[in-house]
């Protein structure tokens, strides 16, 4: 699993890390948890990714870079037979298709608003988690 830190780590999302492993460990058994992180990311980011049992990978340049490199280390790693990214971005379809032509089963999990259709569509499963911040609408329910 690999998530896209300074995509899918925003407050105004409600993306939690605990979350992201509960659903990845419903689709098996989870042998590498990685937050990508710019390299400005704060301090306490990196602490919470590691106390969530991530490992932070922080990023010299571009985290894009890293996020696929990860990726692609994974699809090339004959342990793994499946891959859960953790991102809304459209950008990495080609990562989706390159990783289901090895044989990976490809689960994208991400967050709304933005999560690319295209994105999910293109992966073998799909989640939507996280709860974006509202303007305390709802409340009507007696």
């Amino acid at each position: 699993m690999i998530v896209d830190g300074p995509n899918m780590l925003r407050k105004e999302l409600g993306v939690d890390l605990e979350e992201v492993s509960k659903v990845a460990s419903e689709l098996g058994s989870v042998r590498l948890k990685v937050v990508v992180l710019d390299r400005k990311a704060p301090e306490k980011l990196v602490e919470a990714v590691m106390n969530a049992g991530y490992k932070a990978l922080i990023s010299p340049g571009k985290p894009e870079v890293d996020f696929t490199i990860a990726a692609m280390d994974s699809i090339h790693d004959d342990k793994i037979d499946a891959l859960a990214l953790v991102t809304r971005s459209a950008a990495y379809i080609s990562l989706v298709y390159r990783a289901k032509e090895a044989g990976k089963e490809v689960a994208v999990i991400g967050a709304e608003p933005g999560f690319s259709v295209a994105l999910r569509k293109a992966a073998d499963a799909s989640f939507t988690i996280g709860t974006p911040a509202s303007s305390d609408e709802g409340a009507e329910e007696e």
